[in-house]
């Protein structure tokens, strides 16, 4: 488990390396890529230094004050905000703002819903599981523990 923290916090560091940009307070320059709307999938692959796991990237825009279903994942989930603003809201946990070259972990299993701030977001959001684990579960089929 401590080998995959440690490989995912290393892909994180280098996505956001490569990402980090504002550009929440501008339009896109000509050339720069701007994906659409939602959780737009880079990649979804085995990892060949922990064998029977996956890495799935995506890149995350979601517009003012968009929100999503409320959900969970058997593994932790890994957010780099590069512009605007996440509003993270863990069942039973106070609202944290993850603001631009800001990061946070959610833990496994916890119940979450991503929310936008009003400028909306911008993000990598990293997940390493087990291969064949469901990408994410909605909150009401939450399994006990």
């Amino acid at each position: 488990m401590r080998r995959m923290r440690l490989l995912a916090a290393a892909i994180l560091i280098s996505a956001s390396a490569a990402c980090a940009t504002d550009n929440s307070a501008r339009p896109a320059a000509a050339g720069v890529f701007t994906p659409p709307m939602g959780s737009n999938q880079i990649f979804h692959e085995a990892l060949s230094a922990a064998p029977g796991h996956e890495l799935i990237a995506a890149d995350l825009a979601l517009g003012p004050d968009a929100a999503g279903q409320a959900h969970w994942h058997p593994w932790e989930e890994y957010l780099y905000v590069l512009a605007g603003s996440a509003l993270v809201e863990i069942e039973g946990e106070p609202q944290r703002v993850v603001l631009p070259g800001q990061s946070f972990i959610i833990p496994a299993r916890a119940v979450h819903t991503p929310r936008a701030g009003s400028q909306g977001v911008r993000a990598i959001v990293l997940r390493v599981h087990d291969a064949g684990d469901p990408e994410s579960v909605p909150a009401e089929t939450k399994e006990t523990e």
